[in-house]
């Protein structure tokens, strides 16, 4: 063969290698069952029956929204095909897919839509409620439109575009209030719920007639394991697939391997000390903000979640560091001098720290805190209790007016770093729009702050008003932030490879078990604010079949190079 068309082989060859589909490069990506270990029964999985963040992932399997956030963060068209806006920012029209069915066969239409963003506003959910305040009323146009008119420009509304999950009318608008379908779960996701046991753990099935192509994965098996050391032990015997919660570093260690790997990324979700204002000492700004000066952020952060270039002290406030939302500088101050001289005027009384017993993390939190103010004179003592003990004592498990704690290590939400509009429901004074106000916290200045933000239309001045409102929390100090752990979630690749992580959340998403998206004529992407990509951060990388095109045209130049070379060596 000579030169000139071996050249032109290899051209050839790159350029089909290249234009491989994304698909393609996918093929053979699938399994017919994947065992994800949970801690315990998280209900029936309805919208009304899931116990808030930690069921979320699983709902979602089941129930789709309007729009769904990409691998970066960035919320982009699903159930939705197009997002419109007024020029003022308060008339929403949204067009759906065409072809969207629910699992009993039912299309999805334009009046599901406008049921289910009138029952949230109507029927409280703890979760879906408070973002639905900027609605004024909602209207179908036909079919496949329907149109949300706000009271007032609502630059964050592609969060419960993202988040609110569409209900089947036919199945729910009958129901008296309170209660639920009966029978499983009915939407539109890409799974169906099939087994629910109280006691042994979930299954679902895949939706094989999915808008967006058969899911990849077809059962996913759920058992229950609350002790995290058995939920590893199970994993390293094969018995399990992935873990889904990020694990120690010591906890990776032990489970490397060819038979497993770690998907790693930014997590959202991270670990906070959080006070109980209602009652003595931490009624006191003046006792939370010694509390705070004692801690050492990167001392405890180096104890409990290691050192990584994913890992970081919360010293920017109720934001991750990297989201595009958090200050630009440090707000966080140890002060160990200061610590001392505080508490020993403030002379507390013996305190309690309260942790849940089988979270590494935060177990290990809660021993740092805990030493931490015993070097600043404090009399305290650490108490390690079950999950839902704690839930109990904070008031998460649904008495949030009878508190049973002084200080807990608590999770901090991760909806905030992808939507600022949510800070009000950690920290509203309105019990209704702050369902996860545990500790009691009520500002004026910051419902004020917080309802300007919510209004904001100009980027920057948006912006100033979010790191406003995080300044004032970290002088307020209803919580002290700790830090946010990488996220690292051990599967095993044998059994299925095709995890996608996404940014702040992890790999339990309903991307991670679907072929990869197609762009369609016609889809467009909403334009309300959202937080941009991390500068110098990707989440993914090139396929295979680009990998290949690569190497080829890299063999290719070497030849042309090579044939330069030897045609100037003979003209010399």
């Amino acid at each position: 063969m000579t030169r000139a068309r071996l050249l032109i082989c290899l051209i050839v060859a790159a350029a089909l290698l290249t234009a491989l589909p994304a698909q393609a490069q996918e093929e053979g990506n699938t399994a017919e069952r994947v065992r994800i270990a949970w801690p315990q029964y998280d209900g029936t999985l309805t919208p009304y029956t899931f116990p808030g963040e930690r069921g979320y992932p699983l709902l979602t399997l089941v129930y789709d929204t309007l729009l769904w956030r990409d691998q970066s963060g960035m919320a982009e068209p699903w159930l939705a095909r197009q997002i419109r806006r007024n020029e003022a920012g308060t008339r929403i029209t949204v067009v759906l897919r065409d072809g969207a069915s629910f699992h009993d066969g039912r299309p999805v239409t334009a009046e599901d839509v406008k049921f289910s963003y009138d029952y949230f506003a109507e029927r409280y959910q703890q979760r879906f409620t408070p973002q639905l305040e900027a609605i004024e009323s909602t209207e179908v146009v036909d079919d496949l439109t329907v149109v949300f008119n706000l009271e007032h420009p609502a630059p964050g509304f592609d969060q419960p575009l993202s988040d609110v999950p569409i209900l089947p009318r036919h199945l729910w608008e009958d129901l008296p209030s309170g209660e639920t379908p009966p029978g499983m779960p009915v939407g539109s996701g890409p799974y169906r719920l099939v087994e629910s046991d109280p006691e042994a753990g979930y299954v679902f099935r895949a939706n094989e007639d999915y808008f967006l192509g058969r899911p990849r994965v077809a059962t996913l098996e759920l058992p229950f394991n609350s002790d995290f050391a058995a939920t590893v032990r199970a994993f390293r015997s094969r018995d399990l697939d992935m873990i889904p919660v990020t694990l120690p570093d010591d906890t990776q260690e032990d489970v490397t391997g060819p038979s497993f790997e770690t998907e790693r990324g930014r997590l959202y979700e991270g670990t906070a000390l959080m006070f109980n204002l209602r009652e003595a000492p931490f009624d006191s700004k003046r006792a939370r903000q010694a509390v705070s000066a004692a801690l050492d952020l990167e001392r405890i952060t180096k104890n409990a979640a290691g050192i990584d270039e994913r890992t970081f002290p919360a010293d920017r406030g109720y934001v991750h560091p990297r989201s595009g939302l958090a200050t630009r500088n440090k707000l966080h101050r140890f002060n160990p001098e200061f610590a001392r001289a505080e508490l020993a005027e403030l002379d507390l009384p013996p305190i309690t720290v309260l942790a849940p017993a089988k979270d590494p993390f935060r177990s290990e939190a809660g021993r740092q805190v805990v030493l931490a103010l015993e070097r600043a004179g404090v009399d305290v003592e650490l108490e390690l209790v079950p999950f839902d003990e704690l839930a109990t004592a904070v008031g998460a498990a649904g008495d949030k007016g009878s508190p049973r704690f002084e200080a807990a290590i608590w999770s901090i939400s991760p909806l905030p770093s992808s939507s600022a509009d949510t800070l009000r429901q950690v920290f509203g004074s309105d019990e209704r729009e702050a369902p996860l106000n545990y500790m009691g916290y009520s500002s004026e200045e910051f419902d004020r702050l917080a309802e300007l933000t919510s209004k904001e239309t100009n980027p920057e001045k948006r912006f100033a008003r979010i790191r406003e409102e995080i300044e004032l929390l970290n002088q307020d100090l209803p919580v002290v932030p700790l830090f946010y752990p990488e996220g690292a979630f051990v599967v095993n690749p044998n059994i299925y490879q095709g995890w996608q992580y996404v940014e702040g959340k992890g790999i339990l998403d309903k991307r991670s078990f679907l072929p990869p998206p197609r762009i369609r004529a016609g889809d467009t992407a909403p334009d309300a604010a959202a937080p941009a990509a991390p500068a110098g951060d990707s989440g993914g990388g090139i396929g295979v079949g680009a990998a290949i095109a690569l190497g080829l045209v890299g063999i290719v130049l070497a030849v042309i190079l090579v044939g330069v070379v030897r045609r100037r060596a003979r003209g010399t």
